[in-house]
């Protein structure tokens, strides 16, 4: 130029601005709609956690816990057992009963007076006879002079559901001061082998026994019977 003044400055020495708006951003990039990925599951777990007490609570509210409602279990306490006073007498306990032996049936030393029956829990019941004195025949066997000759009658009866084999049945007896009293054989009275053979159910059997009883002071006689190897003995006793 005629001037001599540089091209693109202005009379001050400033150049000129440039034409429109300056290339690239003036405030940055723009702000991303989309949260960050940390942020998002920290939002889903919050809400989770705000769901699951959401529903505790509607259920705890509708009873759904108790044990008492509908089609539930009712506990009840158990109540204690009271503690005994002092001044209380706390009862005595009852004695068992015997093995095979009827509550109150045998005395206190556990003999049945003759007459009365031994029921065991199998259901066969055993009865002795009170004793009877009698002469035996010349033709006895097991009696001696002075010696006192007694019979007792022994009955079976079977209330069990098996057979019940007499052949393991034993009768045996002892005088007051215990001494064993020897079987008498006789045919009169009809003092055989006694009871033998096998008795069916809901039937019963019958049989005299002789004993030779010694003499002595004891004027009484113990009669035990034993019904097989298993059951216990029972025990009879009385006076001559």
């Amino acid at each position: 130029m005629a001037d001599g003044s540089t091209p693109g400055r202005n009379s001050h020495g400033w150049g000129e601005p440039p034409a429109g708006p300056p290339s690239g951003p003036l405030n940055g990039p723009p702000p991303d709609p989309t949260p960050p990925r940390k942020q998002t599951l920290l939002l889903v777990l919050i809400g989770g956690i705000v769901l699951v007490f959401g529903v505790v609570g509607i259920l705890a509210a509708a009873g759904a816990f108790e044990k008492d409602g509908p089609g539930g279990a009712t506990d009840s306490p158990t109540p204690s057992a009271p503690r005994a006073s002092a001044s209380t007498p706390l009862a005595a306990p009852t004695p068992p009963a015997s093995a095979g032996r009827t509550p109150g049936t045998p005395s206190a030393a556990g003999v049945l007076a003759f007459g009365a029956t031994q029921r065991y829990d199998d259901g066969v019941e055993v009865t002795v006879s009170a004793p009877d004195r009698f002469t035996p025949s010349e033709a006895a066997a097991g009696h001696k002079a002075g010696y006192t000759a007694v019979t007792v009658q022994v009955t079976v009866r079977n209330g069990s559901d098996e057979r019940l084999e007499l052949a393991l049945l034993q009768v045996s007896a002892r005088d007051g001061d215990g001494r064993e009293a020897t079987r008498i054989f006789d045919v009169e009275p009809d003092l055989g082998s006694g009871l033998t053979g096998a008795l069916l159910p809901g039937r019963k059997a019958v049989a005299v026994y002789g004993f030779d009883v010694p003499p002595g002071k004891g004027a009484t006689l113990d009669v035990e019977v034993r019904i097989g190897f298993q059951t216990p003995s029972a025990f009879w006793g009385g006076t001559l």
